[in-house]
């Protein structure tokens, strides 16, 4: 067997940075939550549209106002 090398000390942590590399303004909250909200739009839409046009089991359908008299129209 070899002898293994002698561990080197633990070395110091390195001190923590002041001030932080990148630090988002309020015009790049505003343009991701505008990414986000239009994304999760057009995926809406889009699982809507693929939804309508599964075959007939399978299809989402209007329900029947006599079996919802509290959405009923007055």
């Amino acid at each position: 067997m070899k002898p293994r090398p002698p561990a080197s000390p633990p070395s110091a942590p390195a001190p923590a940075p002041s001030e932080p590399l990148w630090r988002p303004s309020w015009a790049w909250h505003l343009k991701v939550l505008a990414v986000i909200y239009i994304v999760l739009v057009v995926v809406f839409f889009a699982v809507d549209r693929f939804l309508s046009r599964l075959p007939e089991p399978y299809r989402l359908r209007d329900v029947p106002p006599e079996m919802t008299p509290w959405l009923k129209n007055k």
